[in-house]
């Protein structure tokens, strides 16, 4: 069993990764709670797939659940959905005893957990994602939020669920796009964590069958992460590889064009060049990820130079110091560190050398 552990912050939680844990959700959630009221909060695709047999085990084992499905897409995490849950399970009469369950990708998780954390102080509240980046990254760790037009995850709060159930077979249903997506999170534990994954990525190929294996070890190693550092103040912002740049991009186009994995995999190329330059990362090793990315279908390319709002966007990163651009760069395959750019000027080198040349 793969656990995030926090002793003196009195955080415990379990994650569990096998098949088939959709159809026994009511069994797990015995696990972390008494039967009772439950509050279910999805997207209106996820309801359609997995609603039903969601439900009907929750029913069985005793739970009394009232759902509510929200519109798919990052176009979804916002404050005024936020405030839409938080009105509608008011109106409900919902108080701290009643628990959240979030099932879906990272959205939901992020949009209902946000919700619970803000929600009468707090609700407890469980996770079961059903997109493998969610499985392997974003439902874990308890850092919920919702997207601002300056920025994402501008708004949001640590809240760490009481369990996260991952069933591998909900990824059956996956678009060939939203796949690909999630594997670039796995890469990313690869390279600046456990590069073990990264060879299994290789081989890989098209079988989804054989993912099982790598979102437990994606699991186990963001677990690790979060148990060290659950407030994401030291060690754990090394999982923000790739993200710096990733989350510009998804902001400058206005969540649009790319989806988050296929952001941060360009993210990640443009980390890996700049570690080359300001951290001593092997040429070689930047290479090998970069062909990684391309065999997993992932872009690695930009076909025009970013626009403005891309470079704004890097500005208001909250990750920001307060004169210079924090980035977590790869000095090694397996390693990480966060560094400070006094200047961007190696970045805008970095990006340039990205476009596509027509």
């Amino acid at each position: 069993m793969i656990s995030v552990s926090v002793p003196r912050g009195r955080i415990r939680y379990s994650i569990q990764v096998a098949p088939g844990l959709l159809g026994r959700a009511g069994e797990a959630m015995l696990r972390v709670c008494d039967p009772g009221k439950l509050l279910v909060v999805t997207d209106r695709t996820v309801a359609r797939l997995y609603g039903a047999r969601l439900l009907s085990s929750l029913r069985r084992a005793g739970f009394t659940p009232r759902a509510i499905a929200l519109p798919p897409g990052e176009h979804t995490k916002t404050i005024a959905n936020v405030r839409r849950l938080c009105e509608r399970w008011a109106r409900w009469r919902v108080d701290r005893s009643v628990p959240v369950l979030a099932l879906g990708g990272g959205v939901v998780s992020d949009t209902a957990g946000f919700a619970a954390a803000a929600y009468a102080r707090g609700l407890d509240w469980v996770v079961f994602p059903t997109t493998l980046l969610a499985q392997a990254d974003a439902g874990i760790g308890g850092k919920v939020g919702v997207n601002l037009p300056e920025g994402k995850n501008l708004l949001g709060a640590f809240h760490h669920p009481r369990g996260v159930f991952c069933d591998p077979e909900a990824l059956r249903t996956l678009s060939p796009r939203a796949f690909r997506s999630g594997l670039a999170e796995i890469v990313k534990i690869g390279v600046i964590r456990r590069p073990a994954i990264l060879a299994s990525l290789r081989r890989l190929g098209g079988d989804r069958a054989r993912v099982t294996g790598l979102i437990r070890a994606a699991a186990r190693e963001k677990a690790w992460y979060v148990s060290r550092d659950p407030a994401d103040r030291g060690i754990r912002q090394h999982l923000n590889f790739g993200h710096t740049v990733g989350h510009a991009l998804e902001a400058s186009y206005g969540y649009r064009r790319f989806t988050h994995g296929e952001a941060v995999s360009i993210g990640m190329v443009a980390a890996s060049r700049l570690s080359v330059r300001v951290a001593g990362l092997d040429p070689r090793s930047a290479v090998e990820i970069e062909d990684l990315l391309r065999l997993l279908g992932l872009p690695v390319r930009l076909s025009r130079s970013p626009r403005a709002a891309f470079w704004s966007a890097l500005g208001k990163d909250k990750k920001r110091g307060r004169t210079s651009l924090r980035m977590v760069l790869s000095p090694a395959i397996g390693a990480a560190k966060t560094y400070e750019l006094h200047s961007l000027t190696p970045l805008r080198e970095v990006i340039s050398s990205l476009v596509q040349k027509p």
